[in-house]
């Protein structure tokens, strides 16, 4: 009763939702419709607790080989003990990324600033994979000098932690983020924004930028500053130099200030007020 017998998974669908299935036992079976098959527990390995909704689900799939053992004499009651990944319809059933062959995902498109060298290069039996039905993959990847994990998503957003522990992240559609909380970001070297369409940053708070060196910005259209507030202003310390017309919005008159240069504070007759000012920048 207790020898180990081998089997086909002919339906997952477990009406308990135990994760249960109908196996057809070589030998056993051969003459019974699935649907007179006994629902067979699946014994789960001792990390998983599968108590109270902690652990791993049970996915097994239809057509799965598994082993098992009988643990009733009229050989009705099956305990699945394990799969088998072997050939099905001459297709070997371990995943192509455990068999080190080429990366499946290769030829989609990337970010033009994307790292161009991939990190991909897997060799068995290193490579640790789990893919669910749909196509969802984690890799875990161990081999010795390539050690890499990635995480990916059907539709392609996906991140992968390289070898030497550099992170590069590709989401194909929207990105969205909420904290609670506080929020940090430390960089050590450089940081490059490259955004094709239109950036709104709204702070309900103060905005403080300190800056070691120079700010520099280029616009191919009009750059405005305003205090909306009445009795706030925009105050301007140090040297500046407007090569171009200035308007105050005092009485819009527009005073040519081409290669004059203001010194704060300036004491001079033709210095200009403190008031709220744009500056109109030609295409």
């Amino acid at each position: 009763m207790n020898d180990i017998k081998f089997g086909l998974v002919k339906d997952i669908n477990d009406p308990e939702k135990l994760g249960r299935a109908k196996v057809n036992v070589y030998g056993i079976h051969d003459n019974i419709e699935t649907k007179d098959l006994a629902w067979n527990m699946v014994l789960m390995p001792s990390t998983n607790p599968a108590k109270g909704g902690v652990g791993s689900s049970t996915n097994l799939l239809v057509g799965t080989l598994v082993a098992g053992i009988f643990l009733d004499n009229s050989m009705q009651e099956f305990l699945v003990m394990g799969t088998l990944p072997t050939k099905t319809d001459g297709v070997q059933d371990n995943n192509v990324r455990v068999r080190e062959e080429a990366d499946p995902n290769a030829g989609e498109p990337k970010g033009t600033y994307e790292p161009e060298v991939s990190t991909y290069s897997p060799k068995y039996p290193y490579n640790n994979v789990m893919e669910t039905e749909s196509g969802h993959v984690k890799e875990y990847d161990d081999t010795p000098g390539n050690e890499r994990i990635t995480e990916r998503h059907k539709s392609g957003t996906q991140y992968e932690v390289s070898p030497n522990g550099s992170r590069v992240e590709r989401i194909v559609r929207d990105n969205y983020r909420l904290v609670v909380g506080h929020d940090t970001l430390e960089v050590y070297g450089n940081v490059r924004i490259i955004v094709s369409g239109h950036v709104d940053v709204a702070v309900a708070g103060n905005l403080t930028a300190s800056v070691s060196g120079n700010i520099s910005a280029d616009s191919m259209g009009d750059i405005t500053l305003k205090a909306t507030e009445a009795g706030k202003k925009i105050t301007l310390n140090g040297n500046v130099d407007v090569t171009k017309v200035l308007r105050t919005n005092t009485d819009g008159a527009a005073i040519n200030v081409n290669t004059h240069v203001h010194t704060q504070p300036d004491t001079t007759a033709d210095a200009t007020s403190q008031s709220d000012v744009s500056v109109p920048v030609p295409e």
